[in-house]
């Protein structure tokens, strides 16, 4: 391992201990194990500030030099702080070297991205208000600390950094944070964003030739109080459509959403999702032929006054047409409701 008996005893915090043996050989200090592992990332790690204390005392003019050096993953002795979750030893290691930008591991990390994505706000805002020189926004795959805070679900954490750096929201990844926030249902940093910034919620998640917007991955997700965030800050949001040419009550539909389903039909401000087509011609209604959501149908679905149950799509099929040949290629029958079939009939025949 390489180790030697000052590594030692700052793995099982022994601060007199170790000052003594630095006494005696003080070049133990920096003496590194075959993995590039220093007394200080060992003590780091483990949280024991007595020892980072005093590791940072013996060499006062070099402490930045034992501070900068990288574990063999890329790890500094603040990224080993922040993943063990040792803020009283992040916050230290912040201070005494807050000309340090504080760079990424060879996993693209850095120590403001692992403190946003372990909700550690404590030490997120020493690196954000110590550094001069803020710590690179970037992480793995190209995700920010705001995409770690927000996948996370740690609003805390999110809210410092929009506040640190506000354009991180218009960060992409797969799409941006909002997008992100919108399919985990964080409706509070769904609201913060749009707050700053409603044309957010316009900006396309995914490839050029398959894309969806926040009000489509909310949709899809079942979240409710997200969708109408989204549709309270640009009403006008309803009537955008993906890359496929849906809408959002196709989007309900296919992911059987009943409750995204009810909140978009009970008012008649968004009636006309009900007829409109794809790029395929499929209606919603189409959609709903072809899928197993016939064990509950939103009344709001059933009963609609525009539902139109002998609209073509573009292979010049129903929705009971659609319905019919889903029966007829379904070759284990017995693993879907045997009733699939015929509650469609019964609710189709209900359809304006």
């Amino acid at each position: 391992m390489g180790n030697t008996i000052l590594h030692v005893a700052a793995h099982y915090g022994r601060a007199h201990f170790a000052a003594e043996v630095l006494k005696i050989t003080p070049a133990l200090l920096w003496h590194q194990s075959k993995k590039n592992e220093t007394v200080l990332h060992i003590a780091a790690n483990e949280g024991h500030i007595e020892v980072v204390h005093l590791l940072l005392s013996i060499e006062e003019h070099y402490k930045e030099k034992l501070m900068r050096i990288t574990y063999e993953n890329g790890d500094t002795a603040l990224h080993k702080a922040v993943r063990s979750r040792h803020q009283d030893v992040a916050r230290l290691l912040v201070k005494e070297d807050p000309e340090f930008e504080f760079p990424s591991n060879k996993a693209q990390e850095t120590p403001l991205y692992l403190a946003a994505e372990s909700d550690l706000c404590e030490a997120l805002v020493e690196i954000l208000n110590s550094c001069k020189q803020p710590t690179s926004s970037a992480g793995p795959l190209n995700r920010t600390p705001l995409h770690a805070a927000v996948i996370q679900e740690h609003t805390d954490c999110a809210r410092l950094l929009m506040q640190w750096n506000k354009s991180l929201c218009e960060e992409p990844d797969a799409g941006n944070s909002l997008h992100f926030a919108a399919l985990l249902g964080v409706k509070e940093v769904v609201s913060d964003m749009l707050g700053w910034k409603k044309s957010l919620a316009y900006l396309p998640a995914g490839s050029e030739n398959d894309w969806t917007t926040a009000t489509y991955v909310a949709a899809s997700a079942g979240k409710v109080d997200v969708l109408h965030e989204l549709l309270n800050h640009c009403p006008d949001c309803w009537e955008m459509l993906d890359s496929n040419g849906r809408n959002a009550l196709h989007e309900a539909i296919l992911y059987s959403q009943a409750n995204v389903v009810s909140y978009l039909l009970k008012p008649t401000k968004w009636d006309k999702l009900i007829e409109d087509p794809d790029n395929d011609g499929n209606t919603p209604l189409h959609l709903l032929a072809s899928s197993n959501f016939w064990g509950y149908v939103p009344l709001e679905l059933k009963d609609h006054p525009r539902a139109k149950k002998m609209s073509y799509d573009k292979e010049n099929k129903t929705p009971p047409d659609v319905a019919m040949s889903c029966t007829e290629w379904t070759a284990d029958k017995d693993r879907i409701a045997p009733s699939l079939y015929h509650n469609f009939f019964i609710s189709i025949a209900q359809l304006g």
